[in-house]
């Protein structure tokens, strides 16, 4: 859905006096579609014709209005058939008589960069045309959305993404934030698919389609480390339109923070200028709005810059807003361990596993905690919970059974022994030759590195 949104001025990008004449052809198509609501109150938003008598339009513009009515001028044509599909936010309405020519869809992947044009009806009033370019393709389940920065307020929804040449690449769905040049489309190849289904009166694909929305659904697409790139475009796109906005400082953070660990993913080190850049972003949030995850996103950031003391008080920060919050004390203990500070890291795992006692990654270093600290009994137990969380786990197997070797504990190091023998028949005959030789010489084990969970 397009979101409220500030009334920005376009971005103006001339067309090509070549694709002026196809530009106006793609115009006649791009209807106001109207769904009474009840009384005089009415839903709207827009819509485009794809095919002969049938218009395509978001979900969330023809849900929960009866008797749609489709409008291009003075002229007006009700609508006999709805072909729904909530899940991508699509639908598809075939409205007899209807004298408006189709538009032709593009027949080529969209790439960055590339001009676009927006076409809808904002206000239900005039057919208002915006130009911008394509700045992000991010993958979305098996699809993909089209992000541009082509102006879009309400009533935009439904209305058309058109190329340079008057092709439909998209139809516009929703807008992030209250920026409406932050703009999101539902792609032309979801409508093709749907316009093949004729016989298919309303079709759902599993998942949150894009047209439900809540404040986290940038973070979801964000997850997927192919929308990474996109993501910076975005957040810095956010925060050139919104700069009094926390949120788009938190998300240029969160972008910064994917960048660096792209790099460190691909081989090529953590550059310590984005992660500082990450900071000052975080920064400037806290300044706008005190909210507990940008202290904690600042406390992972500071950790990986290995600035153990600023990490902590930042950790806390977070939690003195919000005790409960069972990431940030997760985050600190890893933070003390990196500090190696093993006795206040065990402090804050075992808070925050009694916050989230799932968290198989803080049992397990909890365990590491304990063990640096040579309570090898207390270590014992905390891998055995780990292994209820992960029992395919054979590096967790090892290091049990080689701490009970140490405790003298044989008949619980044989039965580790026999499991991991399953999983790891090398880690398996390690054991075997701690077992005979009844001591082992080999040191704590357990990842001693912080976390970077958002």
């Amino acid at each position: 859905m397009i979101l409220p949104g500030v009334a920005l001025p376009a971005v103006q990008e001339a067309a090509p006096p070549s694709a002026i004449p196809l530009l106006r052809r793609a115009q006649e198509s791009v209807l106001l579609v109207r769904s009474p609501l009840g009384g005089i109150q009415a839903h709207q938003g827009s819509g485009v014709v794809v095919a002969p008598g049938l218009v395509a339009t978001n979900a969330h513009v023809a849900e929960g209005g009866h008797g749609l009515v489709v409008y291009r001028g003075s002229e007006a044509w009700r609508v006999t058939r709805v072909r729904m599909d909530r899940a991508r936010d699509l639908c598809l309405l075939t409205v007899p008589g209807l004298t408006v020519p189709a538009v032709t869809l593009a027949p080529a992947p969209a790439e960055v960069g590339q001009a676009v044009v927006a076409m809808g009806y904002p206000g239900g009033q005039d057919l208002v045309v915006s130009r911008g370019r394509l700045r992000g393709i991010w993958h979305y389940e098996e699809g993909r959305l089209l992000q541009s920065d082509a102006m879009a307020l309400p009533g935009n929804s439904g209305g058309g993404l058109f190329d340079a040449e008057g092709r439909l690449l998209g139809l516009t769905s929703f807008t992030f934030a209250a920026s409406p040049r932050l703009s999101f489309a539902v792609p032309v190849d979801w409508i093709r698919e749907l316009v093949a289904r004729p016989d298919l009166a309303d079709t759902s694909h599993p998942g949150t389609g894009p047209g439900v929305q809540d404040a986290d659904l940038l973070g979801a697409l964000a997850a997927d480390p192919r929308n990474w790139p996109a993501w910076e475009t975005a957040a810095r796109q956010w925060v050139r339109d919104l700069p009094m906005d926390p949120n788009a400082w938190l998300a240029l953070g969160l972008a910064l923070d994917r960048s660096a660990r792209a790099s460190a993913e691909a081989g090529q080190g953590v550059p310590p200028v984005v992660l500082q850049e990450s900071v000052g972003a975080y920064r400037r949030s806290l300044e706008l709005q005190q909210k507990p995850r940008a202290w904690n996103n600042l406390g992972t950031t500071l950790d990986q810059l290995n600035r153990f003391d600023e990490a902590e008080r930042a950790f806390l920060e977070a939690l003195a807003l919000e005790p409960g919050y069972a990431l940030a004390w997760m985050n600190l203990g890893c933070a003390r361990i990196n500090a190696r500070r093993f006795a206040a890291g065990a402090e804050a795992f075992q808070k925050g596993l009694a916050l989230r006692p799932d968290d198989a990654e803080a049992w397990m270093r909890l365990a590491h905690c304990q063990q640096m600290l040579g309570q090898r009994e207390a270590a014992v137990a905390t891998l055995q919970t780990t292994l209820r969380y992960r029992p395919l786990a054979a590096e967790l197997w090892l290091d049990l059974g080689l701490l009970l070797v140490d405790l003298g504990r044989r008949e619980e190091a044989l039965a580790v022994q026999v499991r991991l023998a399953d999983l790891d028949p090398q880690g398996a005959a390690r054991l075997q030759g701690a077992l005979k030789r009844v001591r082992s010489t080999r040191s704590p084990a357990g990842a001693a590195t912080g976390r970077r969970g958002r």
